[in-house]
This record gives C-alpha cells, sequence and structure tokens, in this order.
C-alpha cells in the first residue's frame, strides 16, 4: 500500500507502485495496447487488464481525451464560486445534470461549491450565468472569475509523481521511475500554447463520443456516429497532432488519499507582472488559469498538498513571496463531485 504525505497527515491510497506506473504509462498514451502496457510493466496481459479494470472500477483512473476549451475561439469558460443557505445536495444534483458543467467540487471558505462551465458561444454562457445558476434553490451568492488564458492543467501528473517517488523510495525529483517517466507538468499542458482555431463540430463529436471510453476502438466510435473506423482515427490524429487533444489517464488526488486540495485566487499589484514559470515550478501547483473575478484576482490557482501544513507553506512561502502577489480568494475542496472533459 502507497502512504501520500507526512506521518502526521499520512493515508493509504489502496494502491501500489505497479498501479501508479500503470497510471503513468496512461497518461503518455491513453490508448497504449494491453500488450505494449504488460510488456512495460513486466506483467502478464491478464494481470494489466484486471489492474486497468480495478482502477477504472474503483472510480481511481479514466482514460479520456482532454484539451484546453479556450484553445477554440467558439468557447467560452468561467468558474464560480457559490454561495448556498440549507442543504448543498440539490444544488449539486442540478449542476452535475448541466452538460455545460465540467466541473464540480464542494468546498470550505468563499465559497460552499465551486463549479466550471464551459459554453460554445456568448449567448450560451450568458443564459448559463443570468438563468440557470439563479435557478438553483438556496443560492445566496455567485462569485463568477472568467477565463481569459489558461496558463497550467497538469492532469494531476506532479501528484502521481509523488506518489510514485513515495513508492519506489526514490528521492529523485525527476520523479522517475525503473519502468516507466512520469510526464512534466508542461508536458502534460495540452493547448495551453496552441493558436487558437475553430473547432470543427464533426472533431467536437468524435471528441465528446469518447469520453465515455478513451480507449473505445476507432470500429465502435465510428458505429456510434455514423462514420467509418478510418474518419474516426483520421480524426483523432488530426487533433493530437494540432497539440488540441491528448487521450490520458486522469485521476482525482481526492480518490488517491490523503491530500488537501484548494482553490486560491490571487492579484498583482501594478507594475509588477507575475512570473508564471515560477508559478508553474511550485510542486503543489496543478491548474493555472488567468482571467478576472473573485473580488479582483487576476488569477486562479488549484493547489494539491500532501497535507495542511504543506498546503500553507505553499502558499505563504511561495504563492504569497511572489513579487506583488496577494491572496484575495480562497476555498479549500471538501470532495469532488462530476470531473468531466465534455465540449
Amino acid at each position: 500500500m502507497v502512504q501520500t504525505g507526512n506521518s502526521a497527515g499520512a493515508q493509504s491510497t489502496g494502491v501500489d507502485a505497479t498501479d501508479l506506473r500503470i497510471v503513468a504509462a496512461l497518461q503518455r498514451d491513453g490508448r497504449m495496447p494491453f500488450a505494449a502496457l504488460a510488456d512495460r510493466m513486466g506483467t502478464s496481459i491478464y494481470t494489466a487488464t484486471e489492474r486497468y479494470r480495478r482502477l477504472v472500477d474503483a472510480g481511481i483512473m479514466r482514460v479520456v481525451p482532454v484539451a484546453n476549451p479556450l484553445a477554440f475561439d467558439n468557447y467560452r469558460q468561467v468558474l464560480v464560486g457559490l454561495r448556498v443557505s440549507g442543504s448543498r445536495d440539490e444544488v449539486i444534483a442540478r449542476l452535475k445534470a448541466m452538460r455545460e458543467v465540467t466541473y464540480v467540487v464542494c468546498a470550505l471558505g468563499d465559497a460552499d461549491v465551486i463549479a466550471e462551465a464551459v459554453a460554445h458561444s456568448n449567448a450560451a454562457m450568458d443564459r448559463f450565468l443570468k438563468r440557470d445558476l439563479r435557478e438553483l434553490p438556496g443560492l445566496e451568492r455567485i462569485q463568477v472569475f472568467s477565463c481569459g488564458r489558461l496558463v497550467l492543467d497538469d492532469h494531476n501528473v506532479g501528484v502521481l509523481g509523488r506518489l510514485l517517488r513515495v513508492a519506489d523510495g526514490d528521492a529523485d525529483p525527476a520523479g522517475v521511475s525503473e519502468t516507466v517517466s512520469v510526464m512534466g507538468k508542461r508536458e502534460a499542458n495540452v493547448g495551453a500554447d496552441v493558436p487558437v482555431t475553430a473547432l470543427d463540430p464533426r472533431l467536437a463529436e468524435t471528441f465528446n463520443a469518447l469520453q465515455e471510453d478513451g480507449r473505445a476502438s476507432c470500429q465502435a466510435v465510428g458505429e456510434r456516429l455514423g462514420v467509418t473506423h478510418t474518419a474516426i482515427r483520421a480524426r483523432i490524429r488530426r487533433m493530437e497532432e494540432a497539440g488540441l487533444m491528448r487521450i490520458m489517464a486522469t485521476v482525482s488526488p481526492m480518490r488517491l488519499g490523503g491530500f488537501r486540495q484548494a482553490f486560491v485566487g490571487l492579484s498583482v499589484r501594478p507594475p509588477h507582472v507575475l512570473d508564471e514559470d515560477a508559478l508553474i515550478d511550485v510542486p503543489e501547483v496543478t491548474y493555472v488559469m488567468s482571467g478576472v473575478g473573485l473580488g479582483g484576482a487576476d488569477y486562479l490557482i488549484e493547489m494539491v498538498a500532501d497535507d495542511d501544513g504543506a498546503l500553507w507553506r505553499a502558499v505563504d512561502g511561495s504563492l504569497r513571496a511572489m513579487p506583488g502577489v496577494e491572496q484575495m480568494w480562497w476555498a479549500t475542496t471538501v470532495s469532488v463531485e462530476k470531473e468531466s472533459y465534455w465540449l
């Protein structure tokens, strides 16, 4: 069993080093054949397949296509912090049922619920903000962070690297095991630095069809969409070669053990300019969005730390120490209720 965090906050994750290497291998290539995965792990195909299925069935891992919605000029993205009176259960249930809502967490701090939404037009986003959210029961306050540019989304490869180093007893900061090298943050940051382009509806439907199972055969996806497997293969290749999509294993830190996750809104005082490279290099930083909102924040940051002490040290010692930075907003994740990359 793998342990995370220090002695005060460590919990068993329920997975071992081989499980973590399987996740790491599938983060690099989510459609890797089981025979190749078994060879990489030094196990039988049966063992590799069974471990994969166990990780998926337990909700620890999913293999899906990921993308940056802001890489497509016809998509809009926001994150909202909601203050709710009474029970949050119905609010969460309604948010989870909204197709444009891709991420929902229960939180403590400046918001009771945090949700991410992606819409295909300004009108659709306006309808979501002005009508759909305001119909939620017990809603007292809406705080909106309007997303302008994705700086980082490492899809938790850094978290996996920390776990694997502990499992291997390896203090090497590169996080390299004998069989699988863990992706770096920048390598996992899909679509952050590509030219903005319009998303062909055929590519969007293929992307969404693969959300159910990123390892589904081109034949199965083609039959579902009424096109040939050759067309599906070409669409996947087109998006991947353009740097717009990666099919990879994704994990939730909250399901992996004793991690602490928080959202932090930062404002940068003029004339300072935030050193984004330094921010990305903070080990606990997993997601950075540039935009505006949440009481004047310029950046919304997601952080994942081994325990509460590590989280506070990262905020006080790394984020607040950056020139011109002020913390404007804070919410600690209690539970993750929905994770989706649907467009």
